[in-house]
C-alpha cells in the first residue's frame, strides 16, 4: 500500500471518528477523557490552541470571580487564577473526579491559593445566583448533550452584567460555529458583546442583562 493510500485510510478513519463522537455527544456526555490530560497540559499543546490569546479574548481583570466550565486539568484557569489577582478568586467545575484531581495537583505546583473547584454535570445548579463577574468555556459546549440547559445554568451562576466567554477551535470534534453559539447564548438572555477571530477559532463574549 502506498504512503498516499495509508494517509488517506488514517484520514478517513480520523473523519470517522471524528463524526462519531460529535454525534454521540448529542445523546450522552463525551468529555475528552482523563487520559488525555498529559497532553493537553503540554506548553506545545498551550501554544497550539492559543492559551494566553483565549484569556485576552476573555478580558479577566483583577478582583473577578470566575468560573470555567469543564476546566479539564486547568490548562486556561490556572494562568487566570493569576491574572485576577489582587483579590480574585477563580473555580472550575468538571464533570470527571480524574480531571479535577489532575488541576489541584497543577494548582499546588503553581502554588495558586484562590483556586476552587467543584465536581458535578454543568446542567445542573451548583452556585447561588449571581456568583460570578465571569463564566468561561473552551472547547467544551458541544460535549454537553444538553448546551441550552448549560448556558441557562451559567445564565443564574452571573451577576447582572457578567460576562460569558465560549471558544471554539476547528478540528475539536464538538466544535460549535459562531452561528451556533450564538444562537444557542441569545436562547437563555445572553446579548453579544465581542467577537474575536476567525471561524476556526473563535471567542464570543456575551453579557447578561447587558447591551449588545
Amino acid at each position: 500500500m502506498t504512503f498516499l493510500k495509508i494517509s488517506g485510510t488514517l484520514l478517513l478513519l480520523l473523519l470517522a471518528a471524528n463524526l462519531w463522537w460529535r454525534g454521540s455527544s448529542r445523546r450522552r456526555s463525551l468529555p475528552c477523557p482523563t487520559i488525555f490530560a498529559g497532553f493537553l497540559e503540554s506548553a506545545w499543546m498551550e501554544r497550539l490552541i492559543g492559551t494566553q490569546v483565549t484569556l485576552d479574548r476573555i478580558g479577566l481583570e483583577p478582583g473577578q470571580r470566575v468560573l470555567e466550565v469543564g476546566v479539564g486539568p486547568g490548562r486556561l484557569l490556572i494562568p487566570a487564577a493569576e491574572r485576577v489577582l489582587p483579590g480574585g478568586e477563580v473555580s472550575g467545575l468538571d464533570i470527571q473526579p480524574g480531571m479535577i484531581e489532575r488541576l489541584k495537583a497543577r494548582a499546588d505546583r503553581s502554588d495558586v491559593s484562590n483556586l476552587t473547584t467543584v465536581i458535578g454535570d454543568a446542567t445542573q445548579p451548583h452556585f447561588p445566583t449571581g456568583s460570578f463577574d465571569v463564566i468561561f468555556l473552551c472547547t467544551v459546549l458541544g460535549e454537553i448533550p444538553d448546551r441550552v440547559a448549560a448556558l441557562q445554568q451559567c445564565y443564574e451562576a452571573l451577576k447582572d452584567d457578567g460576562r460569558l466567554s465560549i471558544t471554539e477551535i476547528f478540528p475539536d470534534p464538538h466544535f460549535q460555529s459562531r452561528t451556533t453559539v450564538q444562537r444557542l447564548a441569545k436562547s437563555v438572555g445572553f446579548r453579544p458583546q465581542t467577537i474575536h477571530g476567525q471561524w476556526y477559532f473563535h471567542t464570543i463574549n456575551f453579557i447578561k442583562n447587558g447591551e449588545a
